[in-house]
């Protein structure tokens, strides 16, 4: 079981992480559009994000089955800070991903060039706590 738990786990991870990615190559193509159009290109564009939601809900619900099946003390006091500085950079990716959600229901309800311009940066931010979650889960399970 908890093979098919870490398979599911990579499997999320490569979700995600990938669509950050993704976002950020698209908005790299997409600068030289003009404005409106360039809006309407990353509306569409976003339709990636359902990839992101659904990896983190596969690393969510994974790495609670792998968490509770190795029991939840030994697992904190096994893998040590590297593992704590996961699991906060798990939390600080969620409440990214939160703050996106709202960001973008708000651009399609038409919310105007501010909230747009916010969504690139929570993108990129969001990218990066990825990538410090893979480095502090190598750490952690070296």
């Amino acid at each position: 079981m908890y093979e098919f738990l870490l398979i599911t786990h990579f499997i999320g991870l490569a979700m995600g992480v990938g669509t950050s990615f993704a976002g950020l190559a698209l908005g790299l193509a997409s600068k030289d559009l003009e404005p409106a159009e360039r809006a309407k290109f990353m509306q569409r564009a976003s339709a990636i994000g359902k990839n992101g939601s659904i990896g983190l809900t596969l690393l969510l619900l994974s790495g609670l089955g792998m968490w509770f099946s190795r029991g939840i003390t030994q697992v904190l006091t096994w893998a040590g800070p590297p593992f704590h500085a996961k699991l906060t950079l798990v939390v600080l990716l969620i409440a990214a991903f939160g703050y996106m959600q709202v960001l973008q229901k708000k651009a399609r309800e038409g919310g105007g060039p501010a909230v747009a311009a916010k969504i690139p940066k929570v993108g990129a931010l969001m990218l990066l706590l990825g990538i410090g979650i893979i480095v502090s889960a190598v750490l952690a399970f070296k």
